[in-house]
């Protein structure tokens, strides 16, 4: 419910930032994040894809694309500000002499961006994300934010008041003291119990499809995948026979919008039919929002009541990350 509230303090917060003019001048964007700081630029990669006129990259690593070079705007997104891939990728970029950008809550990012003097947005989350996934709201809108201000994107106040509008819409029907019969989350998150779950979606709403997976595994410790379509059309439904009767344990929730491509939009009933000749069982959830970005909105606040609500079905503490933290605590010792 805090992720509106995170979208306008991020939105805000970014029009402070100063922009030098070589850092609007480049012919290429590299977002580099991990984990769930890499979650808000996977949506903005994908919604911005058919009006951005440079390329945009995500990057989840330790190192830059090779083509990284003076001309290349890298912003480097991390919420600690300590993830050690991104760390390292901002010696690459300065090594690169790329024009950088930080977004943080602290650490050793912001000391970076004070030390190279490139433009920087902290943010401080206090209550509103205490976890880097639960704080997609900052990085989404930040990096907007960001672009904005660096002059590739054109977005203004009416913009950021329809996306939070479209996610209040969604608080007003699935907060938790909505009842189970009229709250479409805790509708859908019923249907998933228990079950693998595949996400399909396709164009502005595939990185949205990569946050929800992202946030049903982490959160409601389930397995989910996200996949895109019309890309699975030509080799992922063949791919359902085997291991004989898997497919029946699967729930697959395909997303819809009416701002799909034409021929996209054909395609959803055609592969449901497939899926459930297999077996599968298929949930239908459509986003309802004006324009690309407020449907992006829409759907990040939807996916993150149904991850909450999967969780308690699953009866988990959706905070705990055991194995991850298990992993993180052996590296160290590498």
């Amino acid at each position: 419910e805090h992720l509106p509230e995170q979208i306008r303090i991020a939105w805000d917060g970014t029009r402070e930032v100063k922009v030098p003019v070589g850092h609007k001048k480049c012919d290429r964007i590299v977002i580099a994040g991990m984990g769930g700081s890499a979650l808000g630029p996977d949506i903005i990669q994908r919604a911005l894809f058919s009006s951005l006129k440079v390329s945009l990259e995500v990057v989840r690593g330790y190192e830059l694309p090779k083509y990284t070079n003076s001309k290349t705007l890298v912003i480097l997104s991390s919420f600690s500000g300590n993830t050690e891939e991104i760390v390292s990728a901002s010696k690459d970029a300065k090594a690169k002499k790329a024009k950088c950008m930080v977004i943080t809550t602290g650490g050793k990012l912001k000391a970076f961006a004070k030390r190279v003097n490139c433009p920087l947005y902290t943010f401080a989350p206090g209550n509103l994300a205490k976890e880097p996934r639960l704080g997609v709201g900052f990085s989404f809108a930040g990096v907007l934010g960001l672009l904005e201000r660096a002059g590739y994107i054109k977005l203004g106040e009416r913009q950021v008041r329809g996306m939070t509008k479209a996610m209040s819409d969604v608080i007003d029907t699935c907060s938790l003291e909505i009842n189970e019969d009229q709250n479409p989350a805790k509708i859908v998150a019923q249907e998933l119990q228990d079950r693998s779950i595949l996400l399909v979606a396709s164009q502005h709403l595939l990185g949205n499809a990569h946050t929800l997976s992202n946030q049903i595994n982490e959160s409601a410790k389930q397995y989910s995948r996200h996949v895109e379509l019309p890309e699975m059309n030509h080799h992922l439904m063949e791919g359902l026979s085997f291991p004989k009767g898997n497919f029946k344990n699967f729930s697959v929730l395909m997303i819809k919008s009416k701002v799909y491509h034409s021929r996209i939009q054909k395609r959803y009933d055609i592969t449901a039919d497939v899926f459930e000749k297999q077996g599968g069982k298929v949930i239908d959830y459509e986003v309802r929002g004006k324009t690309v970005l407020e449907e992006c909105a829409e759907l990040l606040q939807f996916g993150s009541f149904l991850s909450y609500y999967l969780g308690i079905l699953n009866k988990v503490d959706l905070v705990a990350i055991p194995h991850v933290s298990y992993f993180k605590e052996k590296m160290k010792k590498k």
